[in-house]
């Protein structure tokens, strides 16, 4: 009998399919990974399982605990998920605002469901800290008064876990040792290219670590939305600067890790126009209820599989459910 006696069995062991319908002439399969059906609805159940259970064994972590993190968007529904199953509280701080139509909830909703507590974030009471923000960086004031909150109460209260995704090498390492070892295995080793959002870094740094490690000529893409060039930032030293500013010690992300490793190849910025077709595509004519950052990832997956060659494999990840993003249709914004 194979019975599971638990929801965190449940995450990973994601099927791999092949797209057929929405692909438009190109001479390479696009193999896409679908994290959408993890038990919390999107590839961040891994990095959560990881980075918690590490922190257990560390011993930062344990019973009457408290899991805290930034978060706009599907970190906070694997954190509250994973935490709550293993008996922590959870504690999130989620933009209450951001670019284009960014709506966050049904997203919170979802966190509350699985028994977290939600803070939205403002800029209020950090007036001196947004003024220290170009122009450029004015909509990532909420993610940096995220990154101060969660910084000051890990500070003051050992019971209190800062997940710190963007941050915890373990959010590289989940997708390392798991997403990438999958893909590996269903492809029995034969791919030719890795295409994946940017965001955290988490997902396309682990992977590409994974497939390059079987396959050192494997082609890695990276996608940021064209009106966030977060990888320029962090080139530039712009990000950097931020912990200073906001009174927080240096952290090293887990980007200009990658960045420093000479990851991606190359970086697409696709518009919200193409991310948003290609997610009502893969929904009506694949079948596959994914959201923006998947539409983003096919959408690129398929321009560089038309200038590869017949038989070559390109995979990509199918990040999310459509559903948490209810409240911004039919406008919804490709943000990460």
């Amino acid at each position: 009998m194979k019975i599971v006696d638990s929801t965190l069995s449940m995450i990973g062991n994601t099927p791999l399919m092949k797209l057929t319908k929405v692909t438009n002439g190109a001479k390479a399969n696009v193999l896409v990974k679908c994290e959408y059906l993890n038990p919390s609805g999107s590839i961040k159940d891994r990095m959560a399982l990881r980075m918690i259970e590490e922190a257990e064994k560390a011993g930062r972590l344990r019973k009457g605990g408290t899991i805290i993190d930034q978060t706009s968007g599907n970190t906070g529904p694997a954190l509250s998920f994973v935490g709550n199953v293993k008996g922590y509280k959870v504690r999130l701080f989620i933009p209450g605002e951001w670019a284009g139509t960014y709506n966050p909830e049904n997203r919170i909703k979802i966190m509350k469901l699985f028994g977290a507590e939600v803070e939205t974030l403002s800029t209020a009471g950090y007036e001196k800290y947004v003024k220290e923000l170009g122009p450029d960086l004015q909509a990532f004031a909420p993610t940096f008064i995220g990154f101060k909150k969660c910084h000051d109460l890990e500070k003051s209260d050992p019971k209190i876990w800062w997940a710190n995704q963007g941050c915890n090498p373990y959010n590289t390492y989940a997708h390392r040792d798991s997403t990438g070892k999958e893909i590996l295995e269903q492809t029995d080793g034969k791919v030719d290219a890795w295409v994946a959002s940017i965001g955290t870094g988490g997902t396309l740094y682990g992977v590409a670590l994974a497939l390059r490690k079987a396959n050192p000529s494997v082609k890695v893409v990276g996608l940021e939305p064209e009106d966030t060039p977060l990888t320029d930032w962090m080139k530039s030293g712009i990000w950097a600067s931020l912990f200073k500013k906001f009174g927080m010690e240096r952290m090293k992300t887990i980007v200009e890790e990658m960045l420093e490793h000479g990851v991606p190849d190359e970086i697409i910025r696709p518009k919200d126009e193409d991310a948003r077709e290609m997610a009502n595509r893969l929904c009506r004519e694949e079948g596959l209820f994914c959201g923006m950052s998947s539409g983003a990832n096919v959408w690129a997956a398929i321009q560089l599989a038309k200038k590869m060659e017949k038989g070559q494999n390109v995979v990509t990840v199918l990040v999310d459910r459509r559903d948490r993003y209810y409240p911004e249709h039919p406008k919804e914004h490709y943000v990460i």
